[in-house]
C-alpha cells in the first residue's frame, strides 16, 4: 500500500494551502453583510414612493461545470428607481444568477433567490447597506451553499493521493508525472468534486489495466 508520506515536500505544501484556506474561512463572518430586507427598509424610509421592478432575463438548462450535474440556471435583473415621480431617469440595476442544484432552498426556489439577490445588488449600487460589501447576506449564504455542493472532501483528496502513489510504486506513471500531479494538488487545482472524480477515474483505470494484464491466462485443453 502506498505511504502518503512518500513525497513529504509536496504533501506539506498541500497541507499548508488547506490550513491557509481554513484561516480565511474562519475570519469570514456572514453577519457582516447586510440583509436585503434591511436595504429595503433603508430606501423606503428615504423614498417612500420608490419603485422596484424585476425581470427574468433568461432561464435555461445547463451542465454545471463545478458539480457535473444538469440543472436550470435563472438570470434575474432588478431595477431600483428611488424617486420615480420627479427623477424617473435615475435608476440602478443589479443582476443575479442562481442554479437549482445548489443548496436545499435553491432546489425549489432558485428563481426567488435570484430575484432577492438581484434586488439586493441594485439597492447596494444605489448606496444602501454597503458598509461591508455590495453582496448581501443572502447572496453570500447562497455562495456558501454552492461551495458545500462542489467542494471535495479531505477523504476524497487522500484517496486520489493514494491511487497516484500506488501507480508510481507499480511504475505505471513516471516520477515526473507524479511530481506534476503533486504540484497541482499543492496549488489547489483539485478544488471541485468533478476534478477529483476525473483524477480518481484516471488513476483507477491505469491500475485496473495493469491488474488485468497480471491475471494468469487459463490453459485451454484441446479436445484432440
Amino acid at each position: 500500500m502506498y505511504n502518503r508520506e512518500f513525497d513529504t515536500k509536496f504533501s506539506i505544501q498541500a497541507n499548508q494551502l488547506k490550513h491557509h484556506k481554513g484561516e480565511i474561512n474562519m475570519a469570514f463572518n456572514v453577519k457582516d453583510y447586510a440583509l436585503v430586507k434591511d436595504r429595503l427598509v433603508m430606501i423606503h424610509d428615504e423614498y417612500p414612493k420608490c419603485q422596484i421592478r424585476t425581470e427574468l432575463v433568461n432561464v435555461q438548462p445547463i451542465k454545471d461545470t463545478a458539480s457535473g450535474e444538469t440543472c436550470n440556471e435563472y438570470i434575474v435583473k432588478a431595477y431600483v428607481t428611488p424617486d420615480p415621480l420627479t427623477e424617473p431617469e435615475v435608476y440602478y440595476t443589479g443582476y443575479a444568477a442562481e442554479r437549482d442544484n445548489t443548496g436545499f432552498v435553491n432546489k425549489t426556489s432558485a428563481l426567488e433567490n435570484g430575484e432577492t439577490s438581484a434586488v439586493g445588488r441594485a439597492l447596494a449600487f444605489a448606496g444602501y447597506g454597503v458598509d461591508h460589501s455590495i453582496a448581501s447576506r443572502e447572496e453570500v449564504e447562497n455562495a456558501q451553499a454552492k461551495q458545500k455542493v462542489v467542494n471535495p472532501t479531505i477523504k476524497s483528496l487522500e484517496k486520489i493521493d493514494d491511487l497516484a502513489g500506488e501507480c508510481l510504486e507499480k511504475k505505471l506513471i513516471s516520477k515526473e508525472q507524479h511530481i506534476a500531479y503533486m504540484k497541482k494538488r499543492g496549488a489547489g487545482y483539485y478544488d471541485t468534486k468533478v476534478k477529483v472524480l476525473r483524477a480518481e477515474t484516471h488513476f483507477q483505470e491505469v491500475l485496473d489495466k495493469e491488474n488485468l494484464n497480471e491475471k494468469p491466462v487459463k490453459e485451454v485443453k484441446s479436445n484432440e
